[in-house]
């Protein structure tokens, strides 16, 4: 199921084997608050604030660095230094599936279900607690993740509105499954009236199970030290921003004059569990002045897509975002079984291998399988690096490179248009809802990464493509680029007829016909 995650999350390694499933941000990218966390004003943040100070004994110095405005927008009350804490948590003050397994009311419909299933049904239970709830003036900075959360759209707008995202597929799962986990755990209370009984979970409907996993999703932490999932009140409130590429400091997310953007950089905060203090400690990544926001750096390293899929926001200022391509073995290759030894002898699969692919720089993890999947040499197998950006051959290499740009642009050619424009202009058409605007933000941002993709290949492809002749460029594999260039072309064939039938419909070639 969609939800039933385990203990290790998906991050965006060098390659992995699955893009999908419950697995990035300057301060342009904060400046309003985020749905989840849009409904928290300014008294309700600090009547949480002085709950955890006086009746759960939170140290007085825990987040004095950090001041909570409306819609849990959160600021510096004082310079930082980078490696200085912001926030620190007691653990005690934290949920976690250890506190859905003391509830006697939910822990056993959560018992064998996904750590987030769990927190939302404990979320569930201490929103009809109301003000008799233990955890009341925490709820009470747990609103409705948002009327606009992915997981409140229905089939008919993921279809429409997420049309070529390749986020429509797992949205689409996502919702299917919070649907059947409720279904299954609305079986279980029928079935068993003595162990639930039926008066005591009228709180748990449909509509509020979902809505709680909703918030869950956008809020809830994931703690790499503990390896769990974790609420953690003051922590969930920081806006959650888009983490940089593996081996970029996660300063990077900061944003400001550093990163080549205007305002002043935030402050990134980095969060986990710190084992020497038994707290979960959000601990800034740069220096950041008086008054900068406070934003979380992703944990799971999420793209934009999967981090709209929990929060509902998109990152337009993801400073690491990256698309998932595909790669694999032909089974018909005679040295099928060769290639799949050596490449499961390094971690990964000869079938649907998936590489991130970022905007800045070359795949070259995914560069270096598909020129060992091409290979029909025995002698050049291994000769391929997946260590060095080095070349089997010139034929292997154009092959490949072509092969890449034929993926990026069956990527593009499933949206609705394959043009940045469009949703550029989408975006400023009026009247449009916040469903409509989120949804042209996300298309925007995965073809702009499509694109930057497509242009690195066209640079590579440049010097192999073309040789200096005295009549200048002469391509020493035209035949080849023809067949190439029209097998790319046959996707736009259905519309480019189409829009002419249409000039003729309109008569735009009467002039020519007279």
């Amino acid at each position: 199921a969609a939800f039933a995650l385990g203990a290790a999350p998906r991050a965006p390694p060098t390659a992995s084997r699955s893009r999908r499933h419950i697995a990035r941000a300057p301060s342009a990218a904060v400046a309003s608050p985020a749905p989840a966390t849009a409904d928290v004003d300014t008294r309700t943040a600090r009547e949480l604030v002085a709950w955890l100070t006086v009746e759960k004994g939170l140290p007085g110095g825990a987040a004095k660095a950090v001041s909570f405005g409306d819609g849990g927008v959160a600021k510096l009350v004082n310079d930082v230094r980078a490696g200085e804490p912001l926030i620190e948590i007691p653990q005690n003050l934290a949920v976690t599936s250890v506190d859905v397994a003391d509830s006697p009311i939910v822990a056993g419909l959560a018992a064998g279900r996904g750590e987030l299933v769990g927190l939302a049904l404990w979320l569930c239970l201490e929103r009809h607690k109301g003000p008799l709830s233990e955890w009341a003036p925490y709820v009470a900075t747990l609103p409705s993740a948002g009327a606009d959360h992915p997981l409140l759209w229905t089939t008919d707008e993921l279809q429409t509105l997420l049309q070529g995202s390749p986020v429509r597929e797992e949205a689409a799962l996502r919702l299917e499954s919070a649907d059947d986990e409720y279904a299954t755990i609305a079986d279980q209370i029928r079935s068993n009236p003595d162990d639930f009984p039926l008066d005591a979970y009228k709180f748990l409907t449909r509509d509020a199970f979902v809505d709680a996993l909703a918030t869950v999703l956008a809020r809830a932490v994931w703690l790499n030290a503990a390896n769990c999932y974790a609420m953690v009140p003051l922590v969930d409130l920081l806006p959650l921003v888009g983490a940089p590429p593996p081996g970029v400091s996660p300063a990077a997310a900061a944003g400001g004059p550093a990163a080549g953007q205007p305002g002043l950089a935030s402050a990134a905060g980095v969060v986990d569990y710190d084992a020497a203090t038994e707290c979960v400690a959000v601990v800034s990544a740069n220096d950041a002045q008086q008054t900068a926001r406070v934003v979380c750096v992703d944990p799971l390293a999420r793209n934009a897509g999967d981090l709209f899929l929990a929060t509902g926001a998109v990152d337009e200022s993801h400073c690491g975002d990256y698309l998932a391509f595909a790669a694999s073995c032909m089974q018909t290759d005679r040295l099928y079984e060769a290639k799949r030894q050596v490449l499961e002898g390094m971690g990964m699969s000869a079938d649907g291998q998936t590489f991130p692919v970022f905007a800045d720089r070359m795949p070259m993890q995914l560069l270096a399988y598909m020129r060992f999947a091409r290979v029909q040499d025995p002698g050049e197998l291994m000769s391929v690096s997946f260590e060095e950006d080095r070349i089997v051959s010139p034929m292997n290499e154009y092959e490949v490179l072509q092969l890449l740009m034929q993926d990026a642009r069956e990527m593009l050619a499933e949206y609705e248009s394959s043009s940045e424009e469009f949703e550029l202009l989408q975006l400023k058409e009026k009247g449009l809802n916040a469903r409509q605007i989120a949804a042209a933000k996300l298309r925007l941002a995965e073809k702009r990464l499509i694109n930057a993709t497509t242009t690195a290949v066209r640079r590579r492809l440049a010097p192999i493509r073309g040789i200096p002749t005295k009549q200048g460029l002469e391509d020493p594999n035209a035949d080849l680029l023809e067949i190439f260039d029209a097998i790319e072309n046959l996707p736009n064939k259905p519309k480019q007829m189409f829009d002419e039938f249409r000039k003729w419909a309109r008569g735009d070639y009467e002039d020519q016909i007279r």
